[in-house]
């Protein structure tokens, strides 16, 4: 006779009749903010806020004492790969300035100077026209 909660199609771990494991709303919004934070590397700081928005949901939808759900560690690693990523790309980009142009206050001179000569507009005075 056919039993519907008996091992099916002869598995021996019963993997067909075990129930699912469900995905935290926390873990699916970290790996949403891991995406979007590799995504912005390029554009800095946005990079930063997602990925560590991406670590700070995943750390807290492990809960108290249970093993981390597989999402939540992708979600901390691709978190802190943007974090990281964006993190170096900015240390690089004011090291070439500093290289470049001694100094901050001297990059913006030359940016006004080359404003000035693309467009004949000398933001110095405000005058725009």
């Amino acid at each position: 006779m056919y039993n519907p909660y008996e091992n099916r199609f002869g598995d021996p771990e019963n993997r067909f009749n075990r129930p699912q494991r469900r995905t935290s709303a926390m873990a699916s919004a970290a790996m949403a903010c891991a995406i979007v934070g590799i995504v912005t590397t390029l554009t800095g700081f946005f990079a930063i806020i997602f990925g560590s928005l991406a670590i700070l949901f995943a750390v807290l939808s492990n809960g108290s004492g249970q093993k981390p759900e597989r999402i939540s560690r992708y979600a901390f690693i691709v978190g802190l790969i943007a974090v990281l990523i964006s993190a170096v790309i900015i240390i690089a980009s004011f090291a070439m300035i500093f290289r470049n142009y001694g100094s901050l206050e001297n990059y913006y001179n030359t940016y006004l100077y080359m404003f000035e000569q693309y467009y004949g507009i000398d933001l110095d005075t405000g005058d725009l026209l």
